[in-house]
């Protein structure tokens, strides 16, 4: 795994080059050291707490004006809506940046969208500096134990939501907030490098950041598919992401 250590988002930025390349020729790479495990754990026990007694949407149905308070969706599935050509069984909870701190999410959302637009070497997106009819889709989505995944398959939407129509913004980033063999024990984040599928997440730890190039075929593989799916008990893996969304 390659590992890259940095305090702050500027340092990402001046060592973008290196990052970007280091991406396209391995498929991903790590980003260490932006954020504190022990916060992100903290964080993960309160999403966890609430999702376990929240009532859920479900996976089709729901307008993109629902998605724009806090609220929990489920997407199942590979033919409806948003799922179409894409299976995928996850949870996504929604935080968007001016609805309430519910969950402590706030200053680890501001940190993601800072990171990722380090990457793509411009400015920082925030939600007053996009147009009008976009904003940051921040959210956790968690693959839960019991067969959580997504299928392998290639970003080409976002693209066209971005400020710029730059190749770079192909580079895409997720924080992990679980760990594999503490959270869950099978699965996870993977991609396809010259012809052969690699592990992405191999020792990667709670507050790692997970690069990766938008063009490579990518997915995650089942979440511990040998435990029974306990939707009143959900556990497994969760990463955390902010998209630029259009209204």
């Amino acid at each position: 795994m390659s590992i890259f250590n940095f305090d702050d988002p500027s340092e990402i930025k001046a060592a973008r080059e290196d990052i970007v390349d280091t991406v396209r020729r391995k498929g991903f790479s790590t980003i260490r050291g932006m954020f504190v495990r022990e916060e992100i754990r903290e964080a993960m026990a309160a999403v966890y707490d609430y999702v376990n007694s929240a009532s859920h949407k479900p996976s089709a149905g729901v307008s993109p004006e629902e998605i724009r308070v806090n609220m929990t969706k489920w997407s199942i599935g590979g033919h409806s809506q948003s799922q179409a050509g894409l299976p995928r069984f996850m949870l996504t909870l929604y935080n968007p940046m001016w609805q309430d701190d519910t969950w402590r999410l706030r200053n680890i959302f501001r940190r993601v969208i800072a990171i990722r637009d380090a990457l793509a070497g411009r400015d920082i997106q925030s939600d007053e500096s996009l147009a009008p009819d976009r904003y940051n889709g921040c959210r956790v989505q968690i693959y839960p134990s019991g067969g959580g995944f997504m299928g392998a398959h290639v970003d080409s939407r976002a693209i066209s939501n971005l400020p710029d129509g730059s190749r770079a913004a192909y580079i895409q980033m997720v924080l992990l907030l679980t760990e594999r063999g503490t959270d869950y024990h099978h699965g996870g984040a993977f991609a396809t490098v010259d012809g052969k599928i690699v592990d992405s997440e191999a020792d990667a730890l709670s507050g790692d950041v997970l690069v990766y190039d938008g063009n490579t075929n990518h997915g995650v593989a089942d979440i511990d598919p040998t435990v029974t799916f306990n939707a009143n008990n959900l556990r497994g893996r969760a990463v955390a992401l902010a998209t630029i969304y259009t209204q």
